[in-house]
């Protein structure tokens, strides 16, 4: 029988408001001494943290076998000071599906412009090889981010990239344009178990401006950030991209790690 029964056949068996007072305190206080003696919100936290930890194993036990693709990210940053940073965006992309691969060298600059918008500069050359065919062609990108960002709560923050690139394909006379705008939310736990720091989920909408419609989605239903050293970060993820095809849109699942390095 549980606390709420107790409080019940107590309170019927008294016949007064009065003892439904009083027993409505003892229970109270009964849960804070509860809610005290294990930790309170911090051990709430940590079990929220323990639960979102294990489903990612989970998720990473079973997915696996069926990934159509493998993304890695590093990002190098070896110059800060104050509001303004600088580094070297890497990012490796293998389609176990169709057999591509894609390499990418982006040096970045990002500068805080206001105390909720960041402002960022890229050049990103791109080398993307067929390996069953062994054709492949390079593709330049320049690119400028207006990012606002808010922090809901202490430990709940919410992202808004938007981005635009103008892409130049090897042996392509047109120049193919495109926008792309992700939400990000995460939260940091307020105290860290181990190296594991924060759980996020991302949605990122890409629109091609030559063709003038939406023409690829990447959802990250689940990833997770640790603390791997004084200066690096890791992050986990799995990724769900959809591709607009002239017939239908395709989906291919996706699992990626991005490694933050501070010099």
């Amino acid at each position: 029988m549980n606390d709420e029964c107790r409080m019940c056949q107590r309170f019927l068996a008294s016949g007064g408001s009065h003892a439904l007072l009083q027993e409505s305190r003892r229970w109270r206080q009964e849960c804070r001494s509860k809610v005290s003696r294990h930790g309170g919100p911090t051990a709430l936290s940590a079990v929220m943290a323990k639960f979102s930890w294990l489903g990612f194993i989970v998720l990473l036990s079973v997915v696996p076998a069926g990934a159509d693709e493998w993304w890695t990210w590093v990002w190098l940053e070896a110059w800060r000071q104050e509001k303004t940073s600088a580094g070297l965006f890497l990012a490796g992309r293998h389609d176990t599906q169709d057999g591509s691969v894609v390499q990418l060298v982006s040096p970045r600059v990002k500068r805080e412009l206001l105390p909720w918008l960041d402002g960022g500069l890229g050049l990103s050359l791109l080398q993307i090889e067929d390996v069953e065919s062994g054709t492949r062609y390079l593709q330049g990108r320049p690119e400028l981010e207006l990012n606002p960002h808010c922090n809901l709560t202490p430990s709940l923050r919410l992202d808004w990239r938007n981005r635009m690139e103008w892409r130049w394909n090897e042996d392509a006379a047109l120049t193919t344009s495109r926008l792309r705008h992700r939400w990000q939310l995460g939260w940091t736990l307020p105290e860290a178990i181990g190296p594991f720091t924060r759980v996020f989920a991302s949605n990122e909408w890409l629109f091609d401006l030559h063709r003038s419609q939406w023409g690829e989605n990447r959802v990250v239903p689940v990833g997770l950030s640790f603390k791997t050293g004084k200066h690096t970060d890791l992050d986990l993820f799995y990724m769900i991209v959809s591709t607009r095809t002239p017939a239908e849109w395709r989906h291919e699942s996706v699992i990626g790690t991005y490694l933050r390095v501070r010099f």
